[in-house]
């Protein structure tokens, strides 16, 4: 018997779900946080002309430097909580700088794709004031499966596309997950790290109906799977793992028209109705 085929005891059942319950009060508390996803009001991309931003002041625009955003006094706008009246923010590609504040509303300058954009994080949103809870299915011992792990000789770049039209991403690949599900055989490629924690992006076949257009699951890596040496990927050992797909979760786009979520590589399907985790929210 293996270490997880021992944790199916009607004991270990009711533990997980107590702490499954937890883990969900949790993720609650998360998503009502005042300047969390939920708290989205707007989204714009940045050109070389300034633009205004829905509910928030000033005019905002790109540069080869960065973005630079222009305020009044009136404004009232403050960065890391200093009044500025002109700023020049630089990020890193899908970096977020939060430093630009008016009053309790945050502008959010980031980089997707290469271009800046900024999106308004504001504690009244209506989303927010709405929100009483993501509506999941109920928990299943069922849909905790082992499965083995198996990295890849070096991590795999590829590009991916996104919750918003027009703009692709890159996710950064280190193995393969293979198990079964309802009878069907699945391999998933898998980002993360190996000795911590791996996650996968995921289709299934409640996509749509009762579930977003994807979901991902988090799980921990089966050990020391991989090290890396002086930036050089070395693959060890495969290993087991459980992924527990009760805690299948939503991407912030399932809230929001606002998000840049990005979408599972190709391939990433599995061909059964996975009833479990997180259901659509709006």
């Amino acid at each position: 018997m293996t270490d997880f085929e021992a944790e199916t005891s009607i004991e270990n059942i009711e533990f997980k779900l107590a702490r499954w319950q937890e883990w969900r009060l949790r993720r609650e508390r998360e998503l009502a946080d005042p300047h969390g996803w939920l708290s989205l009001v707007s989204f714009q991309w940045l050109t070389s002309e300034p633009v205004s931003v829905s509910g928030f002041p000033g005019d905002f625009w790109e540069a080869e430097d960065g973005a630079h955003a222009r305020f009044s006094p009136d404004d009232a706008v403050t960065q890391s909580g200093q009044p500025v009246t002109e700023v020049r923010i630089g990020t890193a590609e899908d970096g977020s700088d939060f430093s630009l504040r008016a009053g309790d509303v945050i502008a959010e300058v980031g980089m997707r794709g290469g271009r800046y954009m900024v999106r308004v994080r504001d504690p009244r949103s209506e989303t927010l004031a709405n929100f009483s809870g993501v509506p999941v299915f109920p928990y299943r011992a069922s849909n905790v499966v082992v499965g083995k792990f198996r990295a890849y000789n070096e991590p795999r770049e590829v590009e991916i596309s996104t919750a918003r039209e027009g703009l692709s991403g890159r996710a950064r690949l280190v193995g393969e997950v293979s198990f079964e599900y309802d009878g069907a055989a699945v391999t998933l490629a898998v980002q993360g790290d190996a000795d911590e924690q791996l996650t996968v992006l995921f289709h299934d076949e409640t996509n749509g109906q009762e579930t977003d257009a994807w979901r991902f699951v988090s799980f921990p890596g089966p050990g020391a799977n991989h090290r890396e040496s002086a930036g050089q990927f070395v693959a060890a050992r495969a290993g087991d793992v459980q992924i527990d797909f009760n805690r299948a979760l939503n991407f912030p786009m399932a809230f929001s028209d606002f998000a840049t979520c990005p979408a599972p590589p190709a391939g990433n399907s599995i061909p059964a109705r996975v009833e479990a985790g997180e259901k659509k929210a709006r």
